[in-house]
């Protein structure tokens, strides 16, 4: 078993369903009937634990891999947060300490993992624990292909497949869509192409927020006045045609 430690000095989306709509924050809900967890989160004697129907691991968050599980514990004390990388069979393979783990997220493949520990990005290979520390932020993301792209703040630049792209407006997600990456800022969609990003659709107020479910791109269009806020939803296959899906405001909440 391996067992590394990180110290430091400072301590995306597909979804199946039925309909799309807004709730009452103005975010994109969709109606599903309700299915079984495959876990759940006890604590005994002071220690979080995930069970599930045939192992019981150490943590409060956990992800089923193609060939084993990844848990996690993520606490807000003086105590180190943890990964803990299990084989099919329930082995624990690997134990990675850190001060912190911020947006953990894990390639579609389930052979790399990222976090953010208030200073840079972990990116970490399963298969060998490789560890790659890299300047940035906490807006990243993993492609299909497994593929990583992220922002560094510092210098206003988007990572991605070895190139880097300027971006002077702060990133809120990458998506992926239909083989495509797509920049989502408050103020518009960007679609990447190369080394330019091209505008695909600017908000008539700011961005808050997106999701790719049955196959079509959904956006929330936040729109703020004096004394009231709006929220539109949309959706659209192409980006050359944009429909209305539904409206929130102060009238109909």
């Amino acid at each position: 078993m391996k067992y590394i430690i990180l110290c430091f000095l400072v301590g995306l989306i597909s979804l199946t369903g039925f309909s799309q709509k807004l709730n009452k924050l103005g975010q994109i809900v969709i109606d599903e009937l309700p299915k079984m967890p495959d876990h759940r989160i006890e604590k005994v004697k002071g220690e979080y634990k995930v069970v599930t129907d045939l192992f019981v691991f150490e943590g409060n968050t956990y992800y089923s891999l193609p060939e084993g599980f990844i848990t996690s514990l993520e606490v807000v004390d003086d105590k180190k947060d943890y990964i803990k990388h299990y084989n099919s069979k329930g082995k624990l393979l690997a134990t990675i300490l850190s001060d912190r783990i911020i947006n953990l997220k894990i390639s579609k493949s389930g052979n790399k993992l990222a976090f953010f520990n208030t200073e840079n990005i972990i990116l970490l290979n399963l298969q060998n624990y490789k560890i790659d520390t890299l300047k940035g932020s906490f807006i990243y993301s993993f492609t299909n292909v497994g593929d990583f792209i992220y922002y560094n703040s510092e210098n206003k630049y988007i990572y991605y497949k070895g190139n880097r792209i300027l971006s002077e407006t702060y990133p809120n997600q990458f998506i992926e869509y239909k083989g495509n990456i797509f920049i989502v800022t408050k103020t518009a969609i960007y679609e990447l192409d190369g080394l330019n990003l091209f505008p695909k659709y600017v908000f008539k107020g700011k961005f808050f927020d997106a999701k790719i479910i049955n196959g079509e791109f959904y956006f929330v269009d936040k729109i703020e006045k004096r004394k009231s806020e709006g929220f539109t939803l949309y959706k659209t296959s192409d980006f050359n045609k944009i429909v209305i899906v539904d409206k929130l405001d102060d009238l109909n909440r």
